[in-house]
């Protein structure tokens, strides 16, 4: 699957690679670039990973789905617990909508989701910020929209409605830089458009992939009971197709095979793209004679962007002190620089705030590229 990569969580490795004047390394201790045989210098890396997804459930909710209820309510408690498990932490949109054609309500109140919203809001760390169930709960509440609706099944049409912006009841639901996934989940074919006469799939696909400026951050999925022994081999060529339309960014699972998780595996993939540590080619080892380097660095994790305007900075200490988080360094490649000093922090920071971290780390460095205390990792 492509990959879309945006611009929210920022991290940003600065190395003000400081001197040895007795100077404490909050400041570079040579301002005007030497100092012996020690300097200051700069690098800076920025790297971006979009750790936001708008996700949307288009349940079949006419009697056709009535067989399979069991397979709802576990799979959608499957896709629950797989998204909370996500290493890393991630802003979550989750709504779930009706395909029948005459019942247009949700359950979003009745799931304890505040109004006007008809989505529920997870903030990072499974945080819910606008209901008064559990994250799990929630989830498992809102999936359950029964089999009372009138047919046809129209799950194309009910997505699009869902997302048009002029939909006011789903205002919020979709935000520009986060991926969109679609999971339709049926126990029929789309029947969307008037009575024999379905609307044309590439007029469907289309309009779903004008709802992103990068049609790469839409996915989509359906769900069906093409699998199911009791019910036999139910086919949707529509809907299948309409799949089929999003290559790389698209799946097709069974309702009764256990596989309800699968179709957010590609999305938690690119939710879990770790950040790349900052990396250094020019670090002196202040004491050679110890194996290893012996580096006199600080490293601050800086939160800015916050909701109230502020900054908060996490000092990061060494792992020689025992504490935990820490950072260490080992040998890295630093891009076109080649090989150099990769830093490490052994375990996760704060990132259930939601703003945009920076990790800046200043060193001593060496004036002298072949002074042996820089000599780089072989």
């Amino acid at each position: 699957m492509t990959s879309a990569r945006r611009h929210r969580s920022l991290l940003c490795a600065l190395a003000a690679l400081a001197a040895g004047c007795g100077g404490a390394l909050d400041k570079p201790p040579c301002a005007d670039g030497h100092c012996g045989s020690q300097f200051s210098t700069s690098v800076t890396s920025t790297y971006s990973v979009e750790r936001r997804l708008d996700l949307l459930f288009v349940v079949d909710d006419t009697p056709a789905i009535a067989p399979y209820a069991d397979q709802l309510a576990a799979g959608f408690a499957a896709i629950a617990a797989e998204l909370q498990a996500t290493p890393q932490p991630a802003s979550l949109h989750v709504g779930f909508t009706r395909a029948g054609s005459c019942d247009t309500s949700t359950r979003a109140s009745v799931c304890g989701v505040r109004a006007p919203a008809r989505f529920v809001d997870v903030e990072p760390c499974n945080v819910v910020e606008n209901g008064s169930l559990s994250y799990p709960g929630t989830i498992a509440c809102l999936g359950e929209l029964g089999a009372g609706d009138c047919a046809p099944n129209q799950p194309l049409a009910a997505a699009l409605q869902a997302l048009d912006p002029a939909n006011v009841y789903w205002e919020g639901f979709l935000r520009p830089e986060a991926y969109l996934e679609v999971v339709f989940v049926a126990a029929s074919d789309d029947a969307s458009g008037p009575p024999g006469a379905p609307t044309p799939l590439a007029d469907l696909v289309s309009r779903l992939r004008a709802v992103k400026t990068d049609p790469s951050a839409i996915l989509v999925a359906t769900i069906g009971p093409r699998d199911c022994a009791t019910t036999g081999d139910v086919q949707a060529p529509r809907l299948a197709q309409f799949t089929n339309e999003f290559g790389a960014n698209s799946l097709q699972v069974g309702l009764c095979s256990d596989q309800f998780p699968h179709v957010v595996d590609r999305i938690v993939q690119n939710l879990n793209i770790a950040y790349a540590p900052p990396c250094l080619t020019n670090v002196r080892d202040t004491d050679v004679a110890r194996p290893g380097v012996q580096a006199d660095c600080t490293v601050i994790a800086r939160t800015s962007n916050l909701s109230a305007g502020q900054t908060i900075e996490q000092p990061v200490p060494s792992c020689d002190t025992g504490q935990s988080p820490c950072w260490n360094i080992q040998t890295g490649f630093c891009g076109a620089a080649g090989t150099g000093w990769a830093f490490y922090v052994d375990t996760p920071l704060d990132e259930c705030l939601p703003g945009d971290t920076e990790l800046v780390v200043e060193c001593l460095s060496c004036a002298d590229p072949n002074d042996p205390a820089c000599a780089l990792p072989q």
